[in-house]
């Protein structure tokens, strides 16, 4: 018999957070402020989500019912956060597979993600600092200790709604703003900051020696936040982000009064607006559904918005 999975959310502060998450999701917790909202993670000993209906941490979830995913990776592969930073950001990258799999024993890191909710300040299109322009790693090195940021980073358009993917390797950061974000990506934690406004926070350190060894030269062609474009589906509003087999696939999913969605592969669904049920299971913001491999057509009802994560590798 089909089933859908309740997925407990964990919260967690940073140096750059704020209240806002906890104001609009109405969260229950005792942290002071909350930056990000891990809706999807299973990172073995850290950050690891409990599956209500069994009690299991969603990676040993992941291996006793593998029937459920039907995945082909030893490692549950995905992850999605709610974020708002709502102060400065270090500066910072995520490693690929291959280095992270050498140096940390885990998965590197591809992500992208969108903004869900602008900042009352946010103009209608801004300017984002994403990938460098630098010639070798001389050239890097010199302006990060200049801290000339404007000649070192390159800068992509985005604005609300708009996507923006970022391969592993590339540059990122800066100050958030006070805007709520969705991130899909790769199942890993690992980040390595350069610089990070001299918090000098031991569970932050800087990792320039990482960093150097990440970096692309020149730098892999980057291309400006995707405006989102919706088609409709059986009563749903389908915005297609991404889907890269081996990396994730993330969409996000509109419904104002009924709808069906089908997709082959395992999904998680969270909301992040309104209010309505997953195949009768009912469903408010912040909260998370799994939905089986093979699960068949999920009925959406109510006024939602929910993001969608997912996961397929081509086997050769």
């Amino acid at each position: 018999m089909n089933q859908i999975y309740h997925i407990r959310p964990i919260y967690k502060d940073f140096v750059w957070a704020g209240h806002k998450l906890i104001d609009y999701f109405g969260l229950r917790t005792e942290l002071p402020n909350v930056g990000t909202i891990y809706t999807v993670i299973a990172d073995k000993g850290n950050l690891d989500n409990i599956v209500e209906e069994t009690g299991e941490v969603l990676s040993d979830f992941y291996k006793s019912h593998s029937s459920l995913f039907d995945c082909p990776d030893d490692i549950f592969p995905v992850r999605m956060t709610i974020t708002c930073n709502e102060f400065f950001q270090s500066y910072q990258l995520h490693p690929d597979d291959v280095y992270a799999l050498a140096h940390e024993g885990t998965r590197g890191k591809v992500s992208g993600a969108a903004v869900l909710f602008p900042s009352e300040s946010d103009p209608p299109l801004r300017k984002r600092r994403q990938g460098h322009r630098c010639r070798n790693l001389e050239e890097f090195k010199r302006l990060v200790a200049a801290e000339d940021w404007d000649n070192l980073f390159d800068t992509i358009d985005t604005a609300e709604g708009y996507f923006v993917h970022t391969p592993a390797g590339v540059i990122h950061g800066g100050k958030g703003g006070g805007r709520i974000s969705v991130t899909f990506g790769t199942n890993s934690d690992i980040t390595y900051r350069f610089y990070d406004y001299g918090r000098n926070d031991p569970k932050r350190p800087l990792n320039l020696q990482a960093v150097f060894d990440c970096l692309h030269f020149p730098e892999v062609p980057l291309e400006n936040g995707r405006r989102p474009v919706y088609h409709e589906s059986d009563g749903v509003s389908v915005c297609e982000y991404h889907a890269q087999s081996g990396e994730y696939v993330a969409k996000r999913l509109k419904v104002e009064v009924e709808g069906s969605f089908e997709y082959p592969h395992f999904a998680f669904y969270t909301c992040v607006a309104g209010d309505g049920t997953v195949d009768g299971i009912a469903i408010h913001p912040g909260e998370t559904l799994f939905v089986p491999s093979g699960y068949g057509k999920v009925r959406l009802t109510g006024k939602l918005d929910l993001c969608f994560l997912s996961y397929y590798r081509e086997v050769m």
